[in-house]
């Protein structure tokens, strides 16, 4: 796999780490949870998470208040690749994958990896090294993450859980291939019916609204490949991007973008704001336990905290190197531009964030549910 700036593996020690220090912070700090029907089990990988004050975002007046959150955020958390699977797409410059090919609208190349890997950077400050809120037992024995991009998330998970088998399904074979032994990456379309032999403990997804028509289908989905008592957990963005002072007028470009952006996936079937609407579709299924969390994340080092700066600071480096990518094919093929107008679009919108006169954030969600121990498919 390309790398932001090396090619070794997450030690597994800092992983154990992380999540030991997670679980003795004060979730307090951080979340916003709400829970519904019966208690979940008592033996939990995380604690549980309390009420507080994930998800607010206060403008910083004085930019030198708060220094850099610190660490080196070049560092690669991922090995590098060997793609097994050569016969790629080529479009506007960009390579795009080719199992299923148009199911996914974003590209798959060396740039998009490396934007990926940052993302997963952005996950882990936002969480404080958590891998999951849902409350999952220590005695999990078979995960499955759909959706699993650079295998980031499945090769801590494996590491933190040595006894535990991990599958991570993707549609691009961007994985790595120097992994943990209890690791196996499959191209897969998860959109499709699913034909794995073993039910599952956990399912986790992050980031996959773009690539998602039919959210009931997938739930079903989560639902018959899940043990009883198992879980399933969704660590999703929903768009537009927003801000909650009107300062989204201060970048035209960039907001014609994100109304672009809306109105081209909305076209094509995809509603980048479908997570919000998921609760009643899992209780439907039979799903109880839900739970629900929410934040933001910055675009740019505008709101006060470390954290806040520095999940910022890292989202604009992501953003703007996502908009290329995020716009050619839907903007071409679904709203009919020229490559020329959307490249000039592109570049405007780069400008747009750069300039740092918006106050502007993408909402994060994370959702997560137990198939009954006496559930009957």
């Amino acid at each position: 796999m390309a790398s932001l700036g090396g090619s070794e593996a997450p030690d597994p020690t800092s992983v154990v780490q992380q999540t030991a220090a997670a679980q003795s912070a004060a979730s307090a700090e951080h979340v916003e949870v709400a829970h519904s029907d019966t208690p979940a089990t008592s033996s939990l990988t995380m604690p549980p998470v309390q009420v507080g004050g994930f998800g607010t975002l206060e403008v910083d007046t004085d930019a030198d208040r708060d220094s850099a959150f610190g660490g080196d955020d070049s560092e690669s958390f991922t090995t590098s690749i060997n793609s097994t699977v050569t016969d790629y797409k080529f479009e506007h410059g960009r390579r795009y994958h080719a199992y299923q090919d148009g199911k996914y609208a974003l590209p798959n190349d060396d740039a998009e990896i490396n934007r990926l890997e940052l993302q997963h950077r952005i996950w882990q400050l936002s969480l404080s090294g958590r891998l999951n809120l849902a409350p999952i037992p220590p005695t999990v024995k078979n995960v499955l993450d759909i959706g699993c991009g650079t295998g980031a998330w499945a090769i801590e998970f494996a590491e933190a859980h040595p006894d535990c088998r991990v599958i991570g399904a993707d549609l691009s074979p961007i994985q790595p291939t120097l992994v943990p032994p209890n690791v196996e990456f499959l191209v897969d379309d998860i959109t499709s019916s699913w034909v794995y032999t073993q039910r599952f403990d956990y399912i986790h997804s992050r980031a996959i609204t773009v690539g998602i028509k039919d959210w009931a289908s997938l739930v079903d989905q989560c639902w018959q490949n899940l043990a009883p008592g198992g879980w399933v957990e969704f660590q999703e963005y929903h768009m537009p991007f927003a801000s909650d002072d009107d300062t989204m007028k201060n970048g035209p470009a960039f907001l014609r973008w994100n109304e672009g952006l809306k109105a081209a996936t909305t076209k094509v079937g995809t509603h980048l704001d479908a997570i919000l609407s998921m609760p009643p579709v899992l209780k439907e299924r039979g799903f109880v336990n839900l739970g629900t969390a929410a934040t933001k994340w910055p675009i740019g080092p505008w709101p006060r905290g470390k954290r806040e700066k520095k999940i910022g600071e890292l989202m604009e480096r992501d953003l703007s190197s996502a908009v290329e990518g995020a716009s050619l094919r839907l903007f071409t093929k679904v709203l009919g531009w020229s490559e020329e107008d959307v490249q000039k679009l592109v570049k405007d919108v780069e400008q747009d964030i750069l300039a740092r006169r918006m106050h502007a954030y993408i909402p994060i969600d994370f959702l997560w549910a137990q198939k009954p121990h006496n559930a009957v498919d």
